[in-house]
This record gives C-alpha cells, sequence and structure tokens, in this order.
C-alpha cells in the first residue's frame, strides 16, 4: 500500500477539539482571500451605483425643472391666445371702432407679451364682459 502524503493534519484523539479549530483556522485561512475579493467587488459596485443613482437624480431634477418651465410658458401662451381671440372677436363685431377702445387695443397688443399673468387675466375677462355687454343689451 502506498502512503500519499497531505497537507491535512493528522487528528489526535487526545486533542480533538484544538484539532477542529486548527483545520478550521486553515479552512478560513485559504478561503478569506476569495470572499475579500468578493467584497471588495461588491462595494465597488454598490459604489458606482450610487454615483450613478446621484448622476441620473441631477439628470431629473433638472428635467422636472425644464418641464415646468415648458408648462408655465404653455400656460401664458394659452392664455395670450385666447386674449387675442377675444380682441378678434371685438373687432370683428365692430365693438373696437370708435377712438378710446381702438387705442387701448393697440396698446395692449404691443405689451400683450409683457404683461404678467393677472394681468392677461384680467384683460381677457375685461373683453369678455364686453362681449358680453354687446350681447346682453
Amino acid at each position: 500500500m502506498r502512503i500519499i502524503e497531505t497537507s491535512i493534519p493528522d487528528i489526535h484523539s487526545n486533542n480533538i477539539d484544538a484539532s477542529k479549530i486548527n483545520l478550521a483556522e486553515k479552512i478560513i485561512g485559504n478561503v478569506y482571500p476569495l470572499f475579500d475579493e468578493i467584497q471588495s467587488e461588491k462595494i465597488a459596485s454598490i459604489s458606482s451605483s450610487r454615483r450613478e443613482l446621484e448622476t441620473k437624480k441631477k439628470t431629473v431634477q433638472q428635467s422636472k425643472i425644464d418641464i415646468e418651465k415648458f408648462v408655465n410658458e404653455f400656460k401664458r401662451r394659452k392664455k395670450v391666445k385666447v386674449l387675442l381671440e377675444k380682441i378678434s372677436k371685438l373687432v370683428s363685431l365692430g365693438l373696437a371702432s370708435d377712438g378710446t377702445a381702438r387705442n387701448e387695443l393697440i396698446v395692449l397688443l404691443k405689451i400683450i407679451d409683457k404683461l404678467p399673468d393677472d394681468k392677461l387675466d384680467s384683460q381677457i375677462n375685461k373683453t369678455t364682459r364686453i362681449i358680453a355687454k354687446r350681447f346682453g343689451s
């Protein structure tokens, strides 16, 4: 029979607990570097994922700000459109033919893009009242 020498330690029957601890330490010593590499890779992966997340959050925030600007601009242009339609109706009905109303409409058309939203709303209400007065009386 052939005896093969291995690096596995022999177990002595008088000190089994010490032999178990010695064997466990050798196994952990051989396996620990593998776990260390895996842990390092996981930490690097988590770090890169966090950086990507921060970048994407910044992109989403910027997109949100841009969308809010576009929505506000859309609402404003919609109000201007409504006001211009009302003015067109005033002109087509002949209600803007007298001097003061005509001059007011000319000034309004010149500054319509510079008016704040609350002034646009008041002008829309004013022209609506004028048109309603015409058809109400």
